[in-house]
């Protein structure tokens, strides 16, 4: 083409733009005037001239418009941490804006900056949104400002026309000043807006309006003080049908967020060990699986060291309270759940109350620093046991690993409540007190029942049957053969003869050492009862002689439980080392990632149980539901089936199952008031189940019912739903399926249902509650079994249900900064335009977005406040998951 010239632009550089003329000079002269105009020939210009201005002022001119231009790129949040100076809040609407050199409205937004001598350049305070296309903006964010003691302090007001957002282009439209005094005495003022040549381009109301924040900060102050640190606040004022809304966005850190997964190292260490320990104490053992021992005990040995070493690394990070995304491959803290945030949304209308709402965001349950080649943890486990029902021992199916393993640590662990029982029941004879001595021997035969409850079950006695005919055979083949009648000592088992324990060449039957043991229990409870009844009657003991009467049988007692626990113990650990002839080595890789996203979710469970029992500690209604039905917790997953984040949404899966056989307890502290040393909690139990002990102040333990105070156990019931909104999330729907989506959300669905039940029986609703939740259960039915392409309805109405049953609520993602942003700060506007009368939706739902605590949030994680979305990924999203302009590109995803 004649007279032409093509452009290419770095970030198109396969896409050449042709560019004509009329004529060679016309061609020529654009050419130059394109070159000189070029952002690097401008930018080399202007260096050059900040410089030779710095040599001769001595202070950087582009320092406060450096500011400027970052002012939508770098939005200020006011943070309780470390923050001495009191605040005040200021609202700001601005009228007859001119309309810029084409005609068209402007796309205001509002810096605020204060000056304060001996200084003599402006700092930056905070900056509002920007609303699109108004000449008489009224701004939703509410600046904070930092009060000044000095009456000389100057408050700036400088409005900005954004040009292009997703390059921060803009230019200035006017300022106006005035002090900080006349602006606090005065309170509400309408001021002159005047650009750089002193013209008159309309005019800034500003209004000092009550601070949210604060009231925010004093109903969080005690959770803060608590678990949650680091805290953000933005502020917002949105019309709603009548009258104003004034919302306040907190997020924060939580305290515990390094401090779980350390006990849970701790607990998995001790649980190994023991492990290690029955496989080397195995009484009967067939000498073909000597490799086998000898190999699980290498691999448990090497388990064992590598959770010391994630131990050891978790004690250097003392005083850290996140994992940012961008450390979510890290080997060293990847039992640390990634980008975990506490969210809450305070809300003021023309009511006199405050309404509060919580969330917990939190990156997906899943082990990033491992691979995902042979995909998630539950089509893992599903291969694994596949491999397992094709061994030749496995006669029958119902003895799955699981539960094997799940009867041998209830058995360790009743065996030692027992044997501390025996101690204090000892105790309590030696200290002579019939009282205590009641209550003791009911508890030990409680622990007890337990016991035989256990040796009762199908697989023990089969187990223990299957041993004592390996023992048999060992016995005959040693009659058979008598040189080797000191190999036959060996199987041999231990009687008790009435006085003590002898070797027998015969098998004692498991049903009558269970008798045996059941046997010394009455007899034990027997003499108790007659030491007390003697005591109560004429003819009374002497309390010193109590032990000498109930010792010998508490000895005689534990040697039988020590016994009974031994052949157990024995049967089932040579199974489960039967079972990992051909597995040790997968098996053992599966655990080690299993627990990885265990204590992942264990710990943004924890965080969110102290987050939900705080808010509602004076609820007696809520807490009776807890001790009545158990907490119900509501996760929205936004994962989609498609590559690495269907192995994340399985591992989610497992990590779910697990966390059910979780409960929690409340002990009373020993300290009134914690502080930033406070008591984490405990962690008993091991893997299969766990007892989490929440420690707390003797004022919050006076308000808890009876029961929880004696240490009823509160069980969690949890939900997921999961439904793809990005491109993965297409293709998945497209090419591949969704079959694991609708598999969570059908067992979820069910199991939210039976709660429902529950929930209805348990709680006194009113009629209008009752239709309220009726209706919502039918149409997340309806919604869950609709054929519909990423149906976020479900997400909505399953999060909505899970706030009418005070449930806990989780958003979460691959890394929750991006996708669980848009879910968090959708879910807020619903609740706002729902519950409190919202009638700007967009507005609120945007001014969140760009200036609220999630920008922080991204930033914090990927040092950018961009959403990592590109604009193509965003025509796959959904439109209400989709961020305003300017607040997203290329970054870390």
């Amino acid at each position: 083409m004649p007279s032409s010239f093509r452009m290419l632009f770095d970030a198109e550089c396969d896409k050449p733009y042709v560019i004509a003329a009329r004529t060679d000079a016309d061609r020529d002269s654009w050419m130059q005037a394109l070159q000189g105009a070029s952002i690097e020939r401008l930018r080399l210009q202007m260096e050059t001239l900040r410089d030779a201005i710095r040599k001769k002022t001595g202070h950087d001119p582009m320092e406060n418009v450096e500011q400027c231009s970052a002012t939508s790129e770098a939005p200020s949040l006011s943070s309780s941490t470390g923050q001495t100076r009191s605040k005040f809040h200021v609202g700001l609407a601005c009228c007859n804006l001119p309309n810029d050199s084409l005609g068209r409205s402007p796309n205001p937004l509002v810096l605020v900056s204060q000056l304060t001598p001996p200084h003599y350049q402006w700092s930056k305070c905070d900056q509002t949104e920007v609303v699109e296309k108004s000449n008489s903006p009224r701004f939703a964010k509410t600046v904070c400002v930092l009060e000044s003691k000095d009456e000389d302090t100057k408050l700036k007001f400088s409005v900005f026309d954004m040009k292009e957002r997703m390059t921060t282009t803009m230019v200035p439209i006017g300022d106006a000043l005035i002090t900080q005094e006349q602006f606090l005495t005065e309170r509400s003022l309408v001021l002159p807006l005047f650009n750089s040549s002193e013209n008159s381009v309309g005019c800034i109301a500003i209004e000092l309006i009550r601070s949210s924040e604060n009231e925010a900060k004093q109903s969080y102050a005690e959770v803060e003080q608590f678990l949650f640190v680091n805290s953000l606040c933005a502020n917002f004022q949105f019309d709603a049908i009548r009258g104003l809304l004034h919302v306040t966005e907190l997020m924060a850190e939580s305290r515990i967020c390094f401090a779980v997964p350390k006990l849970l190292l701790n607990l998995w260490m001790h649980e190994e060990q023991r492990k290690i320990e029955d496989i080397e104490n195995l009484s009967t053992f067939p000498k073909e699986l000597e490799m086998v021992r000898q190999e699980v005990i290498n691999l448990k040995t090497r388990l064992i060291e590598a959770y010391t070493q994630s131990s050891l690394y978790l004690d250097e990070h003392e005083g850290h309270f996140h994992k940012p995304s961008r450390d979510k491959g890290s080997r060293e803290t990847e039992f640390v759940p990634v980008n975990l945030h506490f969210q809450r949304m305070c809300v003021t209308d023309s009511r006199p109350q405050e309404y509060i709402y919580d969330a917990i965001t939190v990156g997906a349950f899943t082990a990033h620093a491992q691979s995902y080649k042979q995909g998630g943890l539950y089509a893992q486990l599903a291969k694994l046991e596949e491999s397992r029902q094709s061994l030749p021992h496995r006669q029958s199916k119902s003895f799955d690993h699981e539960s094997v393993h799940g009867v041998l640590e209830n058995l360790h662990s009743l065996r030692e409540e027992i044997r501390r029982q025996c101690d204090h029941l000892c105790y309590c004879a030696n200290q002579g007190s019939g009282k205590m001595l009641k209550e003791s021997s009911d508890l030990l035969a409680d622990k007890s029942r337990q016991l035989f409850e256990v040796g009762e079950l199908p697989v023990v006695c089969e187990l223990v049957s299957s041993v004592d005919r390996m023992v048999a055979g060992d016995l005959d083949a040693s009659k058979q053969e008598p040189a080797a009648s000191a190999e036959a000592e060996g199987p041999a088992q231990w009687r008790w003869s009435g006085t003590k324990f002898v070797k027998t060449p015969t098998v004692e039957p498991w049903d009558v050492t269970r008798v045996n043991t059941e046997a010394a229990l009455i007899s034990l409870l027997a003499k108790v009862e007659e030491v007390i009844d003697v005591q109560s009657g004429e003819q009374r003991v002497a309390e010193t002689f109590w032990l000498s009467l109930v010792s010998p049988l508490v000895i005689n007692y534990k040697n039988n439980v020590d016994l009974v626990t031994h052949r157990a113990c024995d049967a089932l650990t040579l199974y489960s080392l039967m079972e990992d002839v051909s597995t040790a080595s997968v098996a053992q890789s599966i655990q080690y990632r299993r627990d990885v996203i265990f204590s992942q979710g264990l710990t943004a469970l924890v965080s969110g149980f102290y987050a939900i029992i705080w808010a509602n500690i004076d609820s007696m209604a809520f807490l009776q539901q807890l001790v009545s039905i158990g907490l119900l917790v509501q996760y929205e997953s936004l994962l989609s089936c498609h590559g690495d984040e269907m192995a994340m949404l399985e591992d989610t899966m497992v990590a779910m199952q697990d966390l059910d056989s979780v409960q929690f307890k409340f002990e009373e502290s020993s300290r009134e008031v914690f502080d930033h040393t406070f008591d984490p909690p405990k962690i008993t139990g091991g893997r299969l189940r766990y007892t989490v002990h929440v420690l707390v102040p003797p004022h919050i333990f006076a308000r808890l019912p009876k029961e929880l105070k004696r240490g009823h156990g509160i069980r969690v019931v949890h939900v997921i739903f999961s439904i793809g909104i990005n491109e993965q999330a297409t293709l998945a729907e497209t090419f591949g399926d969704v079959k694991l989506q609708e598999l969570i959300n059908y067992k979820s669905l069910h199991k939210l249902q039976n709660y429902f039940i529950n929930f209805e029986e348990v709680l006194n609703l009113s009629e209008d509650d009752r239709r309220c939740v009726n209706d919502l259960m039918k149409e997340l039915n309806m919604a869950v079994f609709a054929k519909r392409s990423k149906n976020t309805d479900i997400l909505r109405i399953a999060a909505e249900l899970a706030r009418e049953m005070n449930g806990l609520r989780f958003t979460m993602c691959k890394s929750a900064k991006d996708r669980s942003s848009m879910a968090i700060t959708l879910e807020q506007a619903n609740i706002l335009k729902q519950r409190h009368n919202l009638a700007d939706f967009e507005q609120a739902l945007n001014s969140m977005r760009s200036v609220g605590t999630r920008r922080e949030n991204v930033a914090k994680n990927t040092n950018t406040r961009k959403y990592a979305f590109t604009s193509m990924q965003l025509l796959t999203f959904p439109k209400q998951y989709r961020p305003p302009s300017g607040t997203y590109g290329l970054g870390e995803t």
